[in-house]
């Protein structure tokens, strides 16, 4: 695995160099993971989260601390924003707010998403489905309704040939179905059909649309899931390191990638590893 070194000499070689990227769930996982890999790289960063445990601060502050310390192409601005991804109003704020005050979104990662519930939906409250759906299919719906009018119209060296980026992250689930994430995996299935549908609307506009569908991934995506269903999960999961890899090459890449579809070795040996169903012995 290249170390930090190398991965910002490889960052810094390609596509995403000196670009404005847009991350929402910025403050943990895979979102954080990906910000700190492009601090110094990118011209900005904006970083999108709800910050309801001040990590998003902090964050800020560790890439700050960062870029004292290094010697990036950039010393990146870095804008944080504390909102609900489920918020129209304040999507179409902040969107048209970036394209009033005279720049734009190069490349726009969303990652934020996850299921709080882990169980059969018979035993799912009504609110628990609606909040599943409204974060990981509604929202990424409504975000690439308010960004892409604008990113169409994108400032770009034809020499780079893409005009902006979207990568959307989906799941492994969203491929095939687990029991007791049920309401997750029908979420995550629509964010896929989006994905097919923007490559090919926005095709003429040379916005790369990639999708991406990571296995299990040791995050706090189990935080509220029993113990040893969670233990069990994180056990055969890749690390955030590991995760965001295809991911950075994607961006930075001067070609199109539709799909990364990957999961940790164990995982795929015993497809699909721990969330197999077991109630009837399979």
């Amino acid at each position: 695995m290249p170390n930090s070194t190398e991965s910002e000499k490889q960052l810094s070689a390609g596509w995403v160099t000196g670009k404005h990227v847009l991350v929402t769930g910025a403050s943990s996982g895979i979102g954080r993971e990906i910000v700190k890999q492009l601090n110094g790289i990118c011209r900005k960063l904006s970083l999108v989260s709800r910050n309801t445990n001040s990590k998003l601060k902090e964050l800020e502050e560790e890439l700050r601390k960062a870029q004292e310390s290094s010697k990036g192409n950039y010393r990146s601005a870095i804008a944080t924003h504390c909102m609900d991804i489920r918020n129209i109003k304040e999507m179409q704020s902040l969107v048209k707010g970036i394209y009033e005050g005279g720049d734009q979104v190069d490349g726009f990662i969303n990652c934020a998403g996850g299921s709080h519930v882990y169980g059969p939906i018979e035993a799912m409250e009504i609110s628990d489905i609606e909040a599943i759906l409204d974060t990981n299919a509604k929202a990424p719906i409504l975000w690439l309704s308010l960004l892409l009018p604008y990113m169409k119209g994108n400032r770009y060296d034809s020499k780079e040939s893409k005009r902006g980026h979207v990568l959307m992250l989906s799941s492994r689930s969203g491929e095939r179905t687990l029991p007791k994430l049920s309401a997750y995996t029908v979420a995550k299935g629509a964010v896929e059909k989006l994905v097919e549908a923007m490559q090919k609307e926005y095709a003429q506009s040379r916005i790369v649309f990639t999708l991406v569908n990571p296995g299990s991934v040791n995050t706090a995506f189990t935080a509220n899931w029993d113990e040893s269903t969670r233990k069990a999960h994180n056990d055969e999961s890749l690390t955030v390191t590991e995760a965001v890899e295809p991911i950075l090459h994607a961006i930075n890449a001067r070609y199109a990638t539709n799909k990364i579809s990957y999961e940790s070795v164990d995982q795929w040996l015993s497809e699909p590893g721990v969330l197999r169903d077991r109630t009837f012995g399979a």
